[in-house]
């Protein structure tokens, strides 16, 4: 007996649009809830949504009748939510950073030179790791996610993402202590 997943796969295959709104009325309430619970913002859950069922139609040639559809809908709304919220953490950041910017504390040109060129020096170095520890390093120091997330994302252990985190830094630590040797002995 087939399950109901696994015949919407092949009637979405088919171009079926009822097998598309069946699953959408069958999977809408819970998924809407998972992706509210994830952004903590109905509307933007709707839309993250909306968002999930057009990428399914949009892709429904590639679905795999033997690969799970309600796993791939949350797996979509998962990745969807974790984006609304890097986006949000950003405008917030970006206003923060106007804030600050237009404090009287203003760092000095030469300081402001400095951390400009150790910046750029930081994303040479980071560069430089290898593709996993580099990608589970940004996503923990520029995307914000937790270790438990990367793990998700990455298909590892968070064990493993802790160990790729810890040499990153250390790698860093170790760039940085050379860096700051060689101004020294200018």
């Amino acid at each position: 007996m087939v399950d109901v997943f696994t015949d919407w796969t092949r009637r979405l295959r088919a171009s079926d649009e009822k097998a598309l709104d069946e699953l959408m009325h069958q999977m809408h309430p819970v998924l809407l809830r998972y992706a509210t619970h994830m952004v903590g913002d109905r509307d933007a859950a709707y839309d993250i949504l909306q968002e999930a069922f057009i990428t399914i139609w949009g892709n429904r040639d590639t679905l795999d009748a033997d690969k799970s559809l309600k796993a791939l809908l949350y797996r979509i709304v998962y990745t969807r939510s974790l984006n609304h919220k890097r986006m949000k953490r950003r405008e917030q950041d970006a206003h923060s950073a106007l804030a600050t910017e237009n404090s009287p504390e203003q760092a000095s040109l030469a300081e402001q030179v400095d951390a400009q060129r150790l910046g750029e020096m930081m994303h040479r170095w980071i560069a430089e790791l290898p593709p996993r520890r580099q990608e589970a390093f940004r996503l923990s120091r520029f995307e914000g996610l937790s270790h438990q997330e990367i793990a998700t994302v990455m298909n590892l252990s968070a064990q493993t993402v802790t160990k790729h985190i810890q040499q990153a830094l250390q790698f860093l630590r170790d760039q940085l202590k050379t860096y700051q040797a060689m101004g020294e002995g200018q």
